[in-house]
């Protein structure tokens, strides 16, 4: 039964990032999944890797039936924030919950007295839905009008 359980959750957890993916991408982003980021690699990197227009975005996936927080494990967190950090891209933690999908900056998580990651209730609730990340990645490589001048 628990090898069961556990295949449904990264069954329900790759369908997540496929669908993320394909929103991504249908609104102008190219986009790669990293199918290996869940397993116990050495160099832990993030699901999905987002581009549009020189903006790099660096997403984390987390799936919820229920429960008010979601956490990262401190060593996943570190293997991932080392990718941005490399990358130059921008870490968001995409959280999805039932009827409610919100990208979380990874730099606005909680860090636990152990290390770990913590996204609290209120924090997921404060995220970013798909049409505002879409707007803050736009955001960084629109000029104002006065830069044509």
């Amino acid at each position: 039964m628990y090898k069961t359980l556990v295949n449904y959750r990264k069954r329900r957890g790759t369908e997540e990032e496929r669908r993320i993916l394909t929103l991504l991408r249908d609104r102008g982003f190219a986009v790669i999944r990293s199918p290996a980021s869940g397993s116990k690699r050495k160099d832990p990197v993030p699901d999905i890797v987002a581009m549009k227009d020189g903006v790099i975005l660096l997403i984390e996936v987390k799936s919820r039936r229920n429960g008010k927080q979601v956490y990262v494990k401190r060593d996943q967190a570190e293997g991932i924030l080392e990718f941005a950090h490399k990358s130059g891209g921008e870490l968001f933690l995409a959280v999805k919950r039932p009827r409610e999908l919100r990208f979380l900056k990874f730099s606005e998580l909680r860090r636990t007295d152990g290390g770990n990651f913590v996204a609290t209730e209120d924090a997921i609730r404060a995220g970013l839905d798909l049409d505002a990340l879409v707007r803050y990645v736009e955001s960084k490589f629109s000029k104002p009008l006065d830069s044509f001048l």
